[in-house]
């Protein structure tokens, strides 16, 4: 009986501290934003000749509550993020933006979008 539970102890210890790990570095709060310029394009070239081009854009973002955030977002693509879209950002307070997603006007919280559209 007393194995079982310090099996359990130390499975219950390290299941914990892979789930706080797991927020630490993935975890982040969502974030509102709408694309309002082309961004900045950059391009480089891989070792074995292959070309990227990077946009980065650097803009305020607002939470549900409307609070600012200047959040840097750098995508690999062909083309700029499509103008006046509006996105929701998953920014993490050590790594940044994290993902992204394309959502409708609608879907952004009041608060965030009484900033956005100012």
């Amino acid at each position: 009986m007393k194995k079982l539970i310090g099996v359990l102890v130390v499975l219950g210890i390290f299941l914990g501290g892979s789930f706080a790990a797991y927020h630490y570095f993935y975890g982040g709060e969502a974030y509102y934003t709408k694309i309002t310029t082309n961004g900045e394009m950059s391009a480089t070239q891989a070792d074995n000749g292959e070309k990227f081009t990077t946009y980065t854009y650097k803009q305020a973002a607002y939470n549900k509550d409307g609070e600012k955030k200047q959040v840097t977002l750098r995508e690999e693509r062909e083309h700029p993020l499509k103008m006046n879209a509006y996105l929701k950002l998953k920014v993490n307070p050590r790594k940044g933006v994290l993902s992204w997603e394309e959502i409708k006007a609608s879907e952004v919280p009041k608060n965030a979008a009484e900033k956005i559209d100012n």
